[in-house]
C-alpha cells in the first residue's frame, strides 16, 4: 500500500494550565514533552482514529509553564495494519504542530507574543 495521508478534522483542547512571569525574557530555555494515547474505532471499516495528547512546556527557572491537553481527530486515508507507526510518524507531529499554533493564539490572547513553536520545531 502508499504511504497513508491524514488529515486532522476535529479537535478541542479539554485543559490547559499555563503559569507565565512577569519577568520572562525574550531568549528562554524551553523543555517540551509529549505524551499521547491512541484510541482506534471498533468498526474495522472506520478510517478515524481519536488522539488525545498533552503537551507539557516548561523552563529550567519556571518562568514559563504550560500543558495543553486536546483531542484530535483525524481521518486517514485507508485503515492502517499498525496504527502506532501511523501515530509515530504521522498523527503526533500533526498534532503537536497544530497545537503549538494554538498556544501562539493562547498566548496572544495573553497579552503576549507569538513563539512560532510549530515553526522551530522540526517534525
Amino acid at each position: 500500500m502508499s504511504e497513508i495521508n491524514a488529515k486532522i478534522i476535529d479537535q478541542k483542547i479539554i485543559s490547559t494550565h499555563i503559569t507565565i512571569s512577569r519577568e520572562i525574557k525574550n531568549s528562554i530555555d524551553l523543555k517540551l514533552s509529549c505524551q499521547a494515547k491512541l484510541k482506534t474505532p471498533q468498526d474495522i471499516e472506520n478510517n478515524s482514529v481519536l488522539l488525545n495528547i498533552k503537551l507539557f512546556l516548561a523552563t529550567p527557572t519556571d518562568d514559563l509553564k504550560a500543558e495543553l491537553t486536546a483531542d484530535i481527530i483525524f481521518e486517514l486515508d485507508y485503515v492502517p495494519d499498525d496504527y502506532n507507526i501511523i501515530a509515530e510518524q504521522k498523527l503526533i507531529p500533526l498534532a503537536r504542530t497544530s497545537l503549538f499554533e494554538k498556544w501562539d493564539e493562547i498566548l496572544v490572547a495573553m497579552g503576549y507574543k507569538k513563539m512560532r513553536l510549530a515553526d522551530k520545531i522540526s517534525q
